[in-house]
């Protein structure tokens, strides 16, 4: 049998011209294939994120820890917590029971090679990371969210990021009731997760004042049958920042209203003098 036929048929079964047409699109969708493969290898590559998960509730607090792995199911990317900062929310004076939380990270991930951008793109589980994108973890004993907002190649943990320091402070406590007066003392602490941000060194008593107004007008200031003004030094655990000293993410200076939490017992006053 003649390889083409006299009607033009390869083997007499195929059209000479069908056939081209078969083997150019057949070419296409092989030079097609190449591309996306191309496209979607890359090589494994490790970065550092740092993640703010925001307000997180207690059982997630409790839990997070560094060395928490999440998981991605369909492939061997992972990510790892390498540190954790818990700052009490700064919405009602640090006395939230959702503080917010940060955490950095290992990410093992690829490095995408992309012609057409300036930089190559770093993905994890498929998917592209990088600042300002949201994204679950699934720790297995507890899922969170949070936003990406530093990825790079450093492994420096949270408080490397910034410097941290020690500042004594005196605050001033008005009118407090005297279970509370006589509660304080010093040596008392504020912990959290295990590390001690507060610290009282010295505390001062004495009668608050009360103001009274007279049946013929006049004005009297008298002492309290019982509240005290009391006055704490306390050193706290602070952050040096480019805008000054910060305590719980919050601006430390004179005048400044701090809460803190000692053993159970929350104070609220104003800071009069800093050091």
């Amino acid at each position: 049998m003649p390889l083409i036929d006299e009607d033009g048929n390869l083997f007499g079964a195929i059209n000479v011209i069908d056939a081209l047409i078969v083997v150019v699109l057949l070419a296409v969708v092989v030079a097609g294939i190449a591309v996306v493969a191309a496209l979607d290898s890359g090589e494994s590559e490790t970065r550092y994120a740092t993640i703010e998960l925001e307000n997180q509730p207690d059982y997630v607090v409790e839990r997070i820890d560094e060395g928490d792995v999440a998981t991605f199911e369909g492939s061997e990317d992972s990510i790892t917590v390498t540190d954790v900062q818990i700052t009490p929310s700064a919405s009602d004076g640090g006395n939230s029971s959702q503080p917010d939380v940060t955490i950095r990270a290992e990410v093992d991930g690829e490095r995408i090679e992309d012609d057409s951008r300036e930089q190559d793109r770093f993905q994890v589980a498929g998917n592209p990371l990088m600042l300002g994108n949201e994204i679950r973890l699934d720790m297995g004993t507890y899922t969170t969210t949070g936003t990406v907002t530093d990825l790079g190649g450093d492994a420096e943990t949270l408080s490397d990021a910034e410097a941290t320091s020690t500042t004594r402070a005196a605050v001033e406590l008005e009118n407090v009731r005297p279970a509370v007066a006589d509660g304080l003392e010093e040596g008392m602490t504020e912990t959290m997760r295990g590390e001690t941000v507060a610290t009282v060194e010295d505390v001062e008593s004495e009668p608050a004042s009360v103001v009274l107004q007279s049946e013929d007008g006049n004005i009297y200031e008298r002492e309290h049958p019982q509240n005290r003004d009391v006055t704490i030094v306390v050193e706290l655990q602070t952050t040096e920042t480019e805008t000054g000293v910060e305590f719980r993410g919050e601006r430390l200076g004179v005048g400044s209203s701090i809460v803190l939490n000692f053993d159970g017992m929350n104070v609220q006053g104003e800071v009069s003098e800093v050091e």
